[in-house]
């Protein structure tokens, strides 16, 4: 249900975040999705998956969507051209810092990895014990999938010397997670924000999805008027707060709801597909059941 009327703009960008908002809980792009953000392409809007996924870690189906020409991964910390591989807007941690963070997350009980170069990098004793820190089977698919596994991330960071996009955390222990979102709050130039249940991300103070958004709207000549975002968890905040026409999903936090012009309903009742034939005025064939 919609917070206030919110008048059909002349849409030219939609940034997607992608679990509990695009996909389903089962992490399925729907066959109606699909075909309602085809239908956004040939009409010459720009689809824009946004996710705290690390860039390899993206959905190959949207990836390979004829017309997908760019991604936000890493929640902001880069903005990939497909054509090329190549980021054109980064914010990322300096390595160097990066490896005092990684000493104050040794303090906790938690698995953590980094992500940097367009990939994850996780160590082997937490890549091979993801039992071990509460994290559902379809995330371990998916962090088994988008990482790669390595014996020692510290060394990795000092031999490489690459901004870190983002590092992720996830915990068994909710008092332990709050604990250390307190802890890590602190530091004035983190950000920190979760996507999951379980999990907490730690990315550069100024790095968000809305921030990148708006720096692709910048490259290509589309202001934020003209934006559109649909999100559900708190790295989605400012993205749907920025945008021209913020949409969150039912499913979502309330401070992304508050922060929303429209309340579409869950990921699971294709949310975003109906959200987008709202606000974009489009005309498609009535879904199959």
């Amino acid at each position: 249900m919609a917070k206030k009327i919110v008048e059909k703009r002349d849409i030219r960008l939609i940034g997607l975040d992608l679990d509990g908002t695009t996909l389903t809980t089962d992490k399925k792009l729907t066959p109606h999705t699909k075909e309602v953000l085809e239908a956004c392409i040939r009409r010459g809007i720009e689809v824009l998956p946004a996710t705290g996924r690390v860039w390899s870690g993206i959905p190959e189906e949207l990836m390979k969507m004829e017309g997908v020409h760019y991604v936000i991964s890493s929640n902001g910390a880069a903005v990939v051209e497909l054509a090329t591989g190549k980021a054109v807007y980064t914010n990322g941690i300096a390595w160097d810092r990066a490896l005092e963070v990684f000493d104050i997350l040794e303090r906790y009980d938690t698995f953590y990895d980094a992500y940097a170069e367009g990939n994850g990098w996780c160590e082997a004793r937490f890549y091979e014990n993801l039992n071990d820190y509460g994290i559902e089977p379809l995330i371990q698919r998916l962090v088994k999938s988008s990482r790669t596994c390595i014996e020692d991330l510290r060394e990795w960071v000092k031999e490489h010397k690459s901004p870190i996009e983002k590092i992720n955390m996830f915990f068994r222990d909710e008092e332990k997670r709050q604990q250390a979102f307190r802890e890590l709050s602190e530091i004035p130039d983190l950000a920190v924000t979760c996507s999951l249940t379980n999990n907490l991300e730690i990315n550069h103070c100024t790095c968000n999805k809305g921030d990148a958004l708006l720096n692709l709207g910048k490259i290509l000549g589309i202001s934020m008027e003209q934006i559109m975002a649909c999100g559900d968890g708190n790295n989605d905040l400012e993205m749907v707060r920025n945008a021209g026409v913020g949409v969150a999903m039912e499913n979502g936090e309330d401070s992304v709801k508050e922060a929303a012009d429209y309340v579409t309903v869950t990921n699971d009742e294709e949310g975003v597909a109906r959200a987008i034939e709202l606000f974009c005025d489009l005309q498609l064939k009535e879904r199959i059941s």
